[in-house]
């Protein structure tokens, strides 16, 4: 399965495409002049984040203050665009459109700016963990996901509105800890882990006590086991000592 890199020409690409395919499903909720608006707002915004990209490539300041910005602008137009491809009713577009959002998102964080919007990237990725098994490709969205959780706003991160438990920030450490188990690389586990309970100590016993139960019911190997098996006893058995 191909991976988002966050290269700007791949931005171009991706959103051609679903641009292409929405025009070419005749969606009559919006008239052929909004969409062919929106085709041009995404020009003109490829435009602004190649200059921006030059900019902080020639070791300018311009670029770096307008990527949070054009970050933020550039995840509108997507969600824009999202709602177009929900209409035409063909879900073989989820997976480009994710692509699409990932790379934008990666595009911002390589770029030092800032993610204000997060909810639409964490169901991005949740897709692409869903529709693969192989470990190396798990391992590779990890990373990903470890370069994006260091350009969330801090407003997010700080996580002090605790009551949704579906808020995007926990569910994206606790996939990520997910995906880094089903990764088999144990290396991974333990930097996921150790954000999950830095982050999210009130989530931890119950993740790695359902971790447990996972790793008979999926037939993990040994030595992936033996990290839950040992960040089980200590959120779960140790703790209950005390």
């Amino acid at each position: 399965m191909q991976l988002p890199t966050g290269q700007l020409d791949t931005l171009r690409t991706d959103a051609a495409a679903l641009l292409d395919a929405c025009a070419a499903a005749g969606i009559s909720v919006d008239s052929e002049t909004s969409l062919a608006e929106l085709e041009q707002a995404f020009d003109q915004l490829f435009e602004v984040l190649a200059r921006a990209e030059s900019d902080l490539q020639a070791g300018g300041n311009n670029g770096t203050g307008d990527v949070t910005e054009l970050g933020e602008y550039a995840l509108q137009l997507i969600e824009n665009l999202a709602a177009r491809v929900g209409q035409t009713g063909d879900d073989s577009l989820r997976q480009p459109l994710a692509m699409l959002t990932v790379n934008l998102a990666l595009w911002i964080a390589r770029h030092d700016g800032v993610i204000d919007t997060l909810e639409p990237v964490v169901d991005a990725l949740a897709l692409f963990a869903n529709t693969t098994a192989d470990t190396h490709t798990l391992a590779a969205l990890h990373d990903i996901i470890s370069t994006l959780v260091e350009a969330v706003s801090p407003v997010i991160s700080q996580d002090l509105e605790k009551v949704n438990p579906g808020r995007p920030w926990r569910v994206l450490l606790l996939n990520q800890s997910i995906i880094a188990t089903r990764s088999h690389n144990t290396e991974l586990m333990e930097q996921a882990f150790a954000r999950l309970t830095d982050n999210l100590p009130e989530d931890a016993a119950r993740f790695f006590s359902e971790g447990m139960q996972q790793m008979d019911a999926l037939d993990y190997p040994q030595h992936v086991r033996e990290v839950m098996a040992r960040y089980h006893r200590q959120w779960n058995v140790d703790r209950s000592l005390h």
